[in-house]
């Protein structure tokens, strides 16, 4: 069977889960009014179809990418908003129509995170299938064993959840992970530092967090304000900082961040000062988000604020309103 594993620290709350997709495919010839009437036979028809050859390319370049960039936030979100999330493992098998709309789904057990995760996948619309129904089993195991997040975990963006009103992503460099957890410890929303480091050890961080300056629904208009009251803050705590304008880094999904760079102000980590810090300030109309670039080793400073830019320039932006949410906002 093909596997593709996502690990994610998902609100500090599972340190490292193994999100393992068994995702079997091929080319049986079903039809729509023939399908399987039991979860294990709905698994053993996926398995079936595992090894049908007109299937191989739908699986690799479309079923594959297409479910692990809708589903990990979504799994992300479920993490985050159910009181005492359910870790215990699961699968299911969703048949998937011509048209890509799940028929029917067949469930092995249920938990709070298995409904919440099947109730977006059930509203979802997957790239056509070439034979119909289509079955797409998923098995979900969760580990809580401190392991390292790897590599793949570049498909499973962090969201950042503000709940019922809106929530956010960023992108994530290559060799860099990211921990809500050690983030909250220090009253920030997120951290990323590079890979097999922590917030306080690594000497580069990136930390996200927000203005609190009450400007909802109209914070867009306040971004200059903010700009200023929050480097009035840092002269405040470091009187001999050096403040310049760094050029605005182009946000992918759309618009652009205000950029400072500061030099000789002091390392929130440390009692004592550090060599360069940047700033980014993206405003929307419900808040002002900072992504802060803390750097100690000025020979490293370039590497760095690459990796910073290309977390600012992977930012997007969710409200209610927003379309296609893969959860939608609970009133």
């Amino acid at each position: 069977m093909r596997r593709a594993e996502l690990v994610e620290d998902i609100g500090g709350r599972i340190r490292a889960v193994a999100f393992v997709i068994l995702m079997c495919l091929g080319a049986y010839p079903a039809f729509a009014d023939d399908l399987a009437t039991s979860f294990e036979q709905a698994v053993a028809r996926a398995e079936a179809q595992e090894h049908g050859a007109s299937t191989e390319d739908y699986f690799t370049n479309a079923l594959l990418p297409f479910y692990a960039k809708a589903y990990a936030p979504v799994l992300q979100s479920c993490f985050a908003t159910i009181q005492k999330p359910d870790d215990a493992p699961f699968s299911f098998v969703a048949a998937l129509r011509a048209d890509g709309r799940v028929q029917h789904v067949y469930r092995d057990r249920e938990t709070n995170i298995s409904r919440c995760l099947v109730d977006a996948v059930e509203k979802g619309v997957f790239p056509r299938p070439p034979v119909s129904p289509y079955y797409l089993h998923i098995e979900m195991k969760f580990t809580n064993d401190g392991s390292t997040p790897s590599e793949s975990q570049q498909d499973a963006p962090p969201l950042v959840l503000a709940s019922d009103q809106y929530s956010y992503t960023f992108g994530v460099p290559a060799n860099w992970e990211f921990s809500f957890e050690q983030a909250q410890e220090r009253g920030a929303r997120l951290a990323f530092f590079p890979r097999g480091g922590n917030f306080t050890e690594s000497s580069s961080v990136v930390y996200i967090s927000e203005v609190d300056e009450n400007c909802a629904p109209h914070c867009n208009t306040a971004l200059s304000r903010a700009i200023a009251k929050t480097m009035r803050e840092v002269r405040g705590e470091s009187p001999a900082v050096q403040v310049a304008s760094g050029s605005p880094v182009r946000i992918k999904g759309g618009g652009t961040s205000e950029v400072r760079i500061l030099t000789g102000a002091r390392d929130p980590r440390l009692d004592r000062a550090k060599d360069n810090e940047a700033v980014a300030f993206i405003a929307h109309n419900e808040t002002i988000i900072l992504v802060i670039l803390t750097a100690r080793d000025t020979k490293k400073w370039q590497q760095d604020y690459a990796a910073f830019q290309e977390i600012v320039s992977g930012h997007r932006f969710f409200t209610c309103s927003s379309p296609s949410l893969a959860v939608p906002c609970r009133k």
